[in-house]
């Protein structure tokens, strides 16, 4: 370990040849030591053997910058072929759309796979989607009432249409309902069911979604029957829901209208109306 001021003083010929032994010594040991040299210079060497560190002088002379590690291969530092790197090491991160040989960071990565997620989510088109998938809704509402003494389903003006995307897709129809049956001889009660198709009262066509359904004596298939009550001359107020997944295969515009009977022989059936509101949902359903 030597250390040296770089300052040969004046002397006998044995005295600077001294001196100059240890000026060498200095050099050749990099200013070692287990503190640093009294006298610094920019850029100057120190191995600080208390630390185990290889040390350089900055440019302003003021402060030491540690190197590497002494008695370790390449002083502890990655080499530039095959570098084995630990910890947390750190890369400038690229502008996006960067397209060279530059490293790739994590804020630079997770920035291209959020941009592109979005972009494909946003971008997917109906087709894109998967089985199930729920494409579009249509929502309708219904404050009023509608009264029927027809013993056969006649069309109320609760009724929604829908386009689908593909042929392949599915309709789920839901319906929610308020009925009341009155002045009934027997019993009072109120079929529900939903078409596939339109027009008001008497005048509904389409197909009765309910179809091969049998839930009452009367055939005319129904989705729902209100809640009788058994005697002479009463009524019944209540809510129905029913829903069906519907296969229309079309792409043309599919209308679907909720239809209603009385349930029995006698009486009026109403739907809607008692201040609540009845409504019908359509979905549009990857298929």
């Amino acid at each position: 370990m030597a250390q040296h001021d770089y300052d040969i003083a004046n002397g006998t010929g044995a005295a600077v040849r001294t001196d100059l032994n240890n000026v060498l010594d200095a050099v050749v040991s990099q200013n070692s030591g287990g503190s640093a040299p009294s006298t610094t210079f920019s850029y100057q060497q120190w191995a600080d053997t208390s630390a185990g560190l290889l040390k350089i002088r900055n440019g302003a002379n003021n402060a030491w910058v540690t190197v590497g590690t002494l008695d370790a291969a390449n002083l502890g530092l990655a080499t530039l072929a095959s570098p084995n790197l630990s910890g947390n090491p750190t890369a400038p991160t690229p502008s996006s759309g960067d397209n060279d040989t530059s490293i790739a960071t994590t804020a630079f990565v997770k920035a291209l796979v959020d941009s592109a997620v979005a972009t494909a989510v946003g971008n997917l088109t109906d087709a894109q989607m998967p089985q199930g998938s729920v494409l579009q809704v249509i929502n309708t509402a219904w404050g009023a009432y509608q009264e029927t003494t027809s013993g056969s389903m006649v069309g109320s003006p609760l009724t929604a249409s829908i386009t689908p995307s593909s042929a392949s897709n599915k309709i789920l129809v839901q319906f929610h309902v308020n009925c009341q049956n009155y002045g009934s001889s027997t019993f009072a009660a109120v079929a529900t069911t939903v078409f596939r198709g339109s027009g008001l009262n008497t005048n509904l066509s389409g197909t009765n979604l309910a179809a091969g359904i049998q839930g009452h004596s009367n055939t005319t298939s129904a989705f729902g029957y209100s809640n009788a009550a058994i005697g002479s001359n009463n009524s019944s107020d209540t809510m129905l829901s029913a829903s069906h997944l519907d296969s229309p295969n079309s792409t043309s515009s599919v209308a679907y209208t909720v239809a209603f009977r009385r349930a029995d022989s006698s009486g009026n059936a109403r739907l809607g109306g008692r201040g609540v509101y009845s409504t019908m949902t359509l979905m549009e359903i990857k298929g």
